[in-house]
């Protein structure tokens, strides 16, 4: 049975400890209470600039606090943790692509029920990318390449209501999620495919 994984906190207090002869006895240990292998989400909204813009700060933000009380128990019922909400996005972690996705497709038809018939003003529309493999897994974060890699894939490279997974997640799909080849990127000085989720 592993460990329960420790905070931030403590994981930086130990690394303040951390030295050339302890180094590889250290981090095995925090290995076997940090390391996990899931799938990581990232949800980033679409427009922020544009109706940050036209409609200010606090309508955006009120808006967003509206979706995203809608969006963290979907990914609570599929079995997902919610690390963080910060700004506008969200960052979640599930022990299966398979739940991450449906809860991915789950939240896009939600708010696709959630704008109909709003003015642009009121609408809200979600970017996702997921990634999979291994990380540190605090109580309170997440740290680890697989992390930046969902981020930058949620943040920078899905289109409005679009759910792009890499290759990693697609490959341990359910042929019942639908799929397509996307395109092929370099992150990190990496290539990955991404495939489109079909909803």
């Amino acid at each position: 049975m592993k460990k329960k994984p420790i905070s931030s906190e403590q994981l930086f207090s130990r690394l303040r400890g951390r030295t050339k002869a302890n180094a590889d006895a250290m981090d095995r240990d925090i290995e076997s209470l940090c390391v996990r292998e899931a799938t990581i989400m990232m949800c980033d909204s679409s427009g922020f600039t544009r109706r940050t813009h036209e409609y200010g700060i606090l309508h955006f933000l009120a808006v967003m606090t509206a979706v995203y009380d809608r969006v963290q128990p979907i990914v609570r019922k599929h079995g997902g943790d919610v690390i963080s909400h910060g700004a506008d996005n969200l960052l979640a972690v599930f022990d299966k692509p398979a739940r991450g996705v449906d809860a991915s497709i789950a939240i896009q038809r939600a708010l696709a029920k959630f704008n109909a018939n709003k003015t642009d003003r009121d609408q809200f529309q979600l970017c996702v990318g997921f990634h999979h493999g291994s990380f540190l897994r605090l109580k309170d974060a997440v740290f680890g390449d697989k992390i930046n890699i969902a981020a930058k894939i949620g943040e920078d490279l899905a289109a409005a209501d679009e759910i792009l997974v890499t290759g990693e997640v697609a490959k341990l799909l359910p042929a019942r999620i639908k799929r397509a080849y996307a395109k092929s990127v370099v992150l990190g000085g990496k290539n990955f495919d991404l495939h489109r989720i079909k909803y």
